[in-house]
């Protein structure tokens, strides 16, 4: 009976040291940004450069802001554009991360780099993305739906309450809302611009 106590007490203690490791940092910043771990009630008041993000850390940026964040094991990165609020999740195994961002709104920037074993996937409240290796922007809005515009690679979109996937394609924009058919049309000049703008 205590040997079955101890090898449980060892199996929960490996998961508690697991999800404590961290699984990315953050490389770059400005102005004001926050994250709280899965634990926290509360955001931290400020968020420093090379700050360790654990597995359910939730980051958030304020008016005017800019944060990136990288994964430790590989550099996919994450940027993150004003008013923009993510969740960073990961789970270790082998010494590789598989990678998820749960978008609640703003505007992020995702460079995922090659993922030898499970797909890089992103959610919102409207839609989940999934790939190998891809580059995309995405702009999601409550009242809009989501926006996802392709830079490179081969990347997938699920819409859950129509059931229904579409395939990125370059130069082209493609608009997930809840219980609507996908929306798909030629990335106007406007966006490119205002997308570039964003990234000076």
């Amino acid at each position: 009976m205590k040997l079955h106590i101890l090898i449980l007490l060892i199996f929960f203690l490996q998961q508690w040291m697991l999800a404590a490791e961290p699984i990315a940092l953050i490389s770059k910043l400005r102005g004001t940004v926050k994250h709280k771990m899965a634990s926290d009630i509360k955001y931290r008041s400020k968020t420093e450069l090379n700050t360790s993000i654990l597995s359910d850390s939730q980051i958030q940026t304020k008016n005017k802001a800019f944060s990136k964040v990288v994964y430790l094991d590989d550099g996919t990165s994450i940027s993150m554009y004003p008013d923009t609020e993510i969740i960073i999740k990961g789970a270790i195994e082998n010494r590789m991360i598989f990678k998820q961002v749960d978008l609640f709104y703003g505007i992020i920037r995702v460079n995922v780099t090659n993922q030898t074993s499970r797909k890089f996937k992103l959610t919102t409240p409207f839609s989940e993305l999934t790939c190998k290796e891809c580059s995309f922007w995405i702009i999601s809005e409550e009242s809009n739906g989501d926006q996802f515009i392709k830079e490179s690679g081969d990347a997938e979109v699920w819409n859950s309450s129509i059931n229904k996937t579409r395939e990125l394609f370059s130069d082209s924009t493609l608009i997930s809302k809840k219980k609507m058919e996908f929306g798909q049309y030629e990335t106007p000049i406007e966006d490119v611009k205002f997308i570039e703008s964003l990234m000076f």
